[in-house]
């Protein structure tokens, strides 16, 4: 059954924001109560994996969002072992993500014929490393050798698995194999409603509901006293991304090509900085929720009933990031029970 209030909210960052920040934010957003802290694997900029480990050591109740990290470029079982590993620091605090990553095969110049059986034995890999037992594997991408391997570490907690699906054959295989689903951005309700049934016969596949699986997703969100800052603040981030996102999620967010091509055009002749001042306020409001607390409020409360259940206020947060987690703690959140 679709929930009718957002009783938590997650934070989350790419590998643009420094060390330093990365962990403060993360300390605030526990001390603000916050479920969650999201770090994305960029390509090529600091890991979410050493990331995370820092925020591991420095908070104690937080959960951390490994998401997304891709077996197109680690092996399955490193990226059990590395989440065993800071499982090991923050017990029962760790979610692992994995999926495609669509700028990873772009940097590396991978093949990504075949992802979905990919990701189908990705998931079996893991989940067989993180048991803890010895796992011997042949499959069509991987394969574990005999006398096979296991993690010589002691067994983790509970450490779900989630997968970062857009399309419907991914969609279908994290309602079957996995603990959850990480949407990305610019996700919008439409988009949700249009996954949600994809995911459903997936859950139903594997004799599974709704009940025992979370759908999370990365939400643009910049937030601010004043709407005019709160919008200045996301248009670089969305001037320098948006050109990247994936087709579907644009689709679904009413974002045209022409819109898209404009955005890529200006930023080569103008730089960064000048395009995004040009940007149009309403293509930003088409792929991100910003204004005042609570216009945020009203922009999230959209995805009620859609099927979402953890929303993700993702990178922009606002024109000073440790002041909008504030705002969302103590202003957005209320507006949302």
């Amino acid at each position: 059954m679709a929930i009718s209030e957002f009783q938590t909210l997650g934070i989350g960052t790419d590998g643009a924001t420094s060390m330093r920040e990365t962990v403060e934010l993360a300390k605030h957003a526990e001390a603000l109560g916050l479920h969650s802290f999201w770090l994305a694997e960029g390509y090529h900029s600091r890991s979410a994996v050493v990331r995370a480990t820092l925020i591991a050591t420095a908070t104690s109740k937080i959960k951390i969002g490994l998401g997304i990290l891709s077996p197109h470029t680690k092996h399955p079982a490193l990226l059990a072992m590395d989440a065993a590993s800071i499982d090991e620091i923050a017990r029962n605090r760790v979610i692992l993500g994995i999926g495609r990553v669509l700028n990873a095969l772009r940097k590396h110049a991978i093949d990504s014929k075949g992802t979905i059986q990919l990701l189908r034995e990705s998931i079996e890999i893991i989940k067989g490393i993180l048991s803890g037992e010895t796992l011997q594997y042949a499959g069509a991408r991987f394969n574990i050798a005999p006398p096979g391997s296991r993690l010589d570490l002691e067994q983790c907690g509970t450490l779900p698995i989630y997968l970062g699906a857009t399309g419907p054959a991914a969609l279908r295989l994290a309602g079957q194999y996995t603990d959850g689903v990480l949407f990305n951005y610019p996700c919008t309700p439409e988009f949700v409603r249009y996954a949600m049934p994809l995911i459903e016969e997936g859950l139903k596949r594997a004799g599974r509901t709704l009940d025992s699986f979370d759908v999370a997703a990365y939400l643009l969100v910049s937030v601010d006293e004043n709407e005019k800052h709160a919008l200045d603040a996301a248009k670089r981030f969305v001037a320098q991304k948006l050109p990247t996102r994936h087709a579907d999620m644009l689709r679904h967010a009413g974002v045209t090509t022409a819109e898209i091509d404009a955005v890529r055009d200006s930023v080569e002749p103008l730089g960064l900085v000048k395009a995004a001042a040009e940007l149009d306020d309403g293509l930003v409001r088409k792929v991100a929720i910003v204004g005042t607390p609570d216009q945020v409020a009203r922009g999230l409360k959209e995805f009620l009933g859609t099927g979402l259940k953890l929303p993700i206020a993702w990178e922009i947060m606002g024109p000073d990031r440790r002041r909008s987690l504030d705002l969302l703690a103590r202003e957005v959140m209320p507006r949302l029970q």
